[in-house]
């Protein structure tokens, strides 16, 4: 199934929902790598901690409108299988870095085998990082 089929379902069951999260983690991953510009605020960042766009891969990003900017706040990991949260705010119409709230390494659930939720987040991340590293 393709990711908008498994967003429609109402009632997923745990395969559907593992495999949505991947997807999702993968459309993150992928919007990132193929259309950089549209995050200069985050090659900026990786930049200021001595990382490359190469390095590793966006597992999640969000923002949030405030009021000197949006706030930007996600997941890097590193092909050094390190996680990595992120809050930053940056300009609205130019994306420039202007602040960073935290940089921080984390160590996430991992797990295949998470009660009622099948594989977590943090397994799911290093399953598409592994397929990186493949190709």
């Amino acid at each position: 199934m393709n990711i908008e089929q498994l967003r429609s379902i109402r009632n997923k069951n745990v395969q559907q929902q593992n495999e949505l999260m991947y997807l999702e983690i993968k459309e993150m991953a992928e919007s990132f790598r193929n259309h950089q510009e549209n995050y200069p605020w985050l090659l900026t960042l990786l930049s200021k901690y001595s990382l490359s766009p190469t390095d590793g891969l966006l597992v999640s990003c969000a923002s949030v409108p405030e009021q000197g900017g949006n706030q930007w706040m996600g997941t890097w990991l590193t092909f050094d299988r390190r996680f990595i949260d992120f809050d930053v705010m940056s300009d609205y119409k130019t994306g420039v870095l202007l602040e960073i709230d935290s940089w921080d390494d984390f160590s996430p659930v991992i797990s295949e085998h998470c009660k009622g939720t099948g594989k977590s987040f943090g397994y799911l991340a290093l399953q598409l990082l592994a397929e990186y590293g493949k190709s």
